[in-house]
């Protein structure tokens, strides 16, 4: 299948039609908004199963309580606030997708740069793929295997560059793990995790910032 979202488990859409088992087919849609009523997120996804709530709805036979948010951006704001951070914890699956997408390219050049330095194409085997580059940083470094985590901290310790595109991504996840935090708190992490996005050097990274702070 295929994943919309990085939730922090393995759940797949199966197809982008759900018809056979009324939208389930969509399950990492269902995990990513477990509350929602509408499985499909995506223009090209269609789930039977919102066709008969809708029915039914016409009916006065059911009521719809809550369906996934839809994603906004204002491209007019250049510093993160309370509504920003509100709307990051909320999409926060959608944030580490997007992450994960911006910085494909980022990871990319630098592990053709790791592999150019392993001398006469030796122990290439020990640099990441760019597809495994991204699982990693899509996925929650507690939820992986002993010897996949093994192999991300011996590619990190090989490369600055891809250390701290992987520790940003690891900070982006406390914001919405810290429930302990005030609001106040948790937005000056914020704000601090993109000053030091946009002065890291990673173009692509100081871009993903830029984004970051438009979420609305």
């Amino acid at each position: 299948g295929y994943r919309n979202y990085a939730c922090a488990d393995t759940s797949t859409n199966i197809v982008p039609w759900g018809f056979f088992i009324g939208g389930e087919e969509l399950h990492n849609n269902h995990h990513a908004y477990g509350t929602s009523a509408k499985f499909s997120t995506q223009w090209y996804e269609f789930d039977l199963g919102w066709m008969y709530i809708r029915v039914l709805a016409a009916l006065k036979l059911a009521t719809v309580r809550k369906v996934a948010p839809q994603v906004r951006f204002d491209r007019a704001k250049a510093v993160p606030d309370l509504a920003t951070l509100q709307a990051v914890i909320t999409h926060r699956y959608h944030v580490a997708t997007a992450y994960a997408r911006s910085l494909k390219a980022a990871c990319r050049d630098e592990i053709a740069h790791l592999k150019a330095r392993t001398a006469a194409g030796r122990h290439a085997d020990d640099v990441p793929t760019v597809g495994r580059m991204k699982r990693w940083l899509q996925a929650d470094a507690g939820t992986l295997p002993e010897a996949e985590r093994a192999k991300l901290a011996e590619a990190l310790a090989k490369s600055k560059a891809l250390a701290t595109i992987y520790s940003m991504r690891q900070e982006l996840a406390t914001l919405w793990g810290r429930s302990t935090e005030s609001s106040e708190q948790l937005l000056a992490r914020l704000q601090d995790w993109c000053r030091r996005a946009e002065s890291s050097g990673i173009p692509p990274l100081a871009q993903f910032s830029l984004q970051l702070k438009r979420y609305a």
